[in-house]
């Protein structure tokens, strides 16, 4: 049996099937921070440019974050865009960003075949299992080679989302498990390229990111309308030397990681951080001990001399992250200066932070000035010691002192008790992001729907009112 069809397999056995109390509950909570997240992006740049592109619309079937309804193919492309738009999405590592990839296109079915709460919980899972699982299969999803310094490769990327998400999609829509592994198989072929190291290596900043959400979206459907349609999909594209892996740059995989226990053990749970900063993730350690030394030391801007933050070396190695001077809101979301000069000068976590008042402001062009951004000298000793860790600190000069804070792991990951995000604090960060957009009972209404998603019985109720 292919690959591709153990995955089918695994879809079609866990149509209807009643999943586990904490996979149920973490999808729930990636709808809410998508939701969060969306509604933080309608007044910035990025979620005005995404609205602006999805207005060539056809037949109005799916609903749009915030409201009105678009074609099935608009209104993913331009929700896949909202929730990665200010990057203040949840991460799955590995191998990275993958919500905004799978739920929009997952959600526009939905919407548009009346589908009840569980079926849609249950293709939410499948799409971020699957697609956790493929990262796992190939390092996380970076062709790295062994004892090299952690740093963007030569190829990298999230296009394995496209998989995952067909696969949710097709159970979605109740197909057999021979037209979910066709399905699939289109998907693999039809696959955005792997494009995020060269995207990190490029400025100004561009404005499709690392991968585009709104085109991933519209992928995952065409490949589902094609499957149904009759088409045949490659359903060796994940066996053999020449397939998926190859043509996509990967140059080490293993499948066993992918199925081993599929079914049996739900592996994204586990995995799902979510970001309390809306920034890049690999700076948000480092802004977290900035945060505590500023809190437990009430250290005024106007005190604060120099911050050195050391962090992820991505962080140290690429302008798009370290430099002092920044373009566009795309370069603002990276810049790790840019994000301690919000964190020290006291800006709310959230939409505010990419506001042109915020990015205009002179003070917060001055505070970049006073910040270095380092390597964590012992960030691949710690990494290859737990996965889950992200080693960061922040050294603070103020008052004549020095001021210094470590951290293991960052607030938003599951690795720890203190480190997870309550389901109250999702909570907080989603009507804080909706606050903008959403009159307070409407946006109380939506949450509550989603922290109930299994009885729903049809989720127009719930696009009703998002």
């Amino acid at each position: 049996m292919y690959v591709i069809e153990k995955l089918a397999a695994f879809a079609d056995k866990t149509r209807g099937m009643a999943l586990p109390e904490e996979v149920v509950n973490e999808v729930k909570r990636l709808l809410l921070d998508s939701l969060a997240c969306s509604y933080a992006a309608l007044t910035v740049h990025k979620g005005k440019l995404a609205l602006r592109a999805g207005q060539a619309s056809g037949t109005p079937e799916a609903t749009v974050f915030g409201g009105g309804k678009l074609s099935l193919a608009s209104a993913a492309f331009v929700n896949g865009e909202l929730i990665n738009a200010i990057d203040f999405d949840a991460c799955l590592i590995p191998p990275g960003h993958i919500t905004p990839y799978v739920l929009p296109s997952i959600l526009a079915l939905a919407e548009s075949t009346h589908a009840d709460g569980q079926s849609v919980i249950a293709a939410l899972a499948v799409a971020h299992e699957v697609s956790v699982r493929f990262g796992r299969s190939t390092a996380n999803y970076r062709d790295v080679t062994p004892g090299q310094k952690n740093a963007f490769p030569p190829v990298s990327g999230f296009s394995c989302a496209a998989l995952g998400g067909t696969l949710g999609a097709s159970q979605l829509l109740k197909l057999d498990a021979g037209i979910m592994a066709s399905a699939v198989g289109l998907a693999g072929r039809m696959a955005p390229a792997q494009s995020l190291s060269q995207w990190a290596r490029s400025r100004p900043a561009t404005d499709d990111k690392y991968l585009l959400s709104g085109w991933m979206s519209q992928t995952i459907l065409q490949a589902v309308h094609l499957a149904e349609c009759g088409y045949r999909g490659d359903l060796g594209l994940l066996d053999g030397d020449h397939g998926f892996f190859r043509f996509m740059g990967i140059s080490k995989w293993d499948t066993n990681v992918m199925v081993s226990g599929l079914g049996d053990e739900w592996q994204f749970p586990k995995w799902t951080i979510y970001k309390p900063y809306p920034t890049c993730r690999i700076s948000q350690t480092a802004l977290q001990c900035l945060e505590i030394l500023i809190r437990e030391n009430n250290l005024r801007p106007d005190e604060i001399d120099h911050v050195k933050v050391q962090c992820d070396p991505h962080a140290a190695s690429l302008p798009l992250w370290y430099s002092r001077e920044i373009e566009s809101e795309i370069e603002a979301q990276m810049n790790v200066p840019y994000a301690v000069a919000m964190v020290a000068l006291g800006f709310k976590s959230g939409p505010e932070w990419h506001d042109d008042a915020a990015m205009n402001d002179p003070r917060v062009r001055e505070f970049m000035q006073r910040v270095t951004v380092a390597s964590h000298p012992h960030f691949e000793e710690v990494l290859k010691e737990d996965s889950q860790a992200r080693i960061g600190s922040a050294e603070v000069h103020a008052r004549g002192k020095r001021f210094t804070h470590e951290l293991r792991y960052r607030k938003g990951s599951p690795a720890t008790d203190a480190s997870r995000m309550t389901d109250d604090e999702l909570t907080d960060k989603f009507h804080h992001c909706a606050s903008r957009v959403l009159s307070e009972e409407r946006a109380r209404r939506v949450a509550d729907t989603v922290w109930n998603l299994e009885k729903l019985q049809d989720l127009t109720r719930l696009a009703q009112i998002w």
